[in-house]
């Protein structure tokens, strides 16, 4: 019978072996590593899986699989970190930009206000010199 495959394992063909179990006989209930394609092919590749070796295995694949959680766990706090880091950051440059409006619009105020001046006195002196102009 077809378990699983093993990707550590080659058969003489080169295809993956995959793990059978001897049906009958002395050995019947032995898991074994056997070519995928057995009986098709004439592969007579026959690996005993000895179970310590099996659970030892599966122990170091959930490990592996326990530091690449804790791992990417790391990263995801460290982004999120970042993200508030950089929302802060967003936060105060927008309000900085409010502040620079605001201070550009009362420049711009302070300029109109200034060319208003500008022109009553332009028209003053104008107006003073056709006084004199004519009452002289």
């Amino acid at each position: 019978s077809v378990n699983s495959t093993n990707s550590k394992v080659r058969c003489s063909c080169g295809r993956i072996a995959i793990v059978r179990t001897v049906r009958n006989g002395s050995n019947a209930g032995t898991k074994f590593y056997g070519c995928p394609m057995w009986p098709n092919k004439s592969c007579q590749l026959f690996v005993p899986i000895d179970d310590k070796n099996v659970v030892e295995d599966l122990q170091l694949k959930l490990l592996e699989r326990d530091t690449t959680i804790a791992e990417l766990e790391m990263i995801q706090k460290f982004n999120e970190d970042k993200i508030k880091e950089l929302e802060k950051e967003k936060k105060s440059l927008v309000d900085e930009v409010e502040t620079l409006k605001t201070e550009m619009w009362q420049q711009k105020l302070s300029s109109i206000k200034q060319y208003t001046n500008q022109k009553n006195m332009s028209m003053a002196l104008f107006i003073a010199l056709i006084v004199v102009v004519i009452f002289m």
